[in-house]
């Protein structure tokens, strides 16, 4: 599920990992979870999208946010260089709320960053 609000609810997660995407070769890649999705909401698998581009008319960027949407037992917060999502990422890194063991702050203009993590169970009442 995609993260929404990050700042505000970073407390909520645990198991922060950072996925360095080079394209959508590299995020559909040997991911039968990923793939599965993908030829349920496409109707046709990966390698026929790729074979056929102008069947699909959304980003990669959307892809990705609406594959990771349906993924239920992990959560997910994307970004890109200087977007929205990079600039809050680099903030909570400079006010020390995180810290994400690189410098956030550098990264490839043409990669997709996706940060998975575990929502922390909450303790029984």
């Amino acid at each position: 599920m995609i993260v929404k609000d990050f700042t505000e609810n970073c407390k909520l997660y645990k198991d922060f990992q950072i996925w360095d995407v080079t394209g959508m070769d590299d995020f559909m890649s040997d991911n039968p979870v990923l793939n599965e999705i993908f030829l349920n909401d496409y109707k046709m698998t990966y390698v026929e999208a790729k074979e056929d581009r102008s069947k699909i008319k959304d980003s990669n960027l959307t892809i990705m946010n609406d594959l990771l949407d349906q993924i239920g037992d992990k959560h997910f917060y994307i970004f890109t260089w200087h977007d929205d999502n990079h600039a809050e990422v680099v903030h909570m890194q400079d006010t020390k709320v995180m810290n994400w063991g690189v410098n956030i702050g550098d990264i490839e203009k043409d990669h997709v960053y996706i940060v998975m993590m575990d929502k922390i169970e909450k303790p029984m009442a």
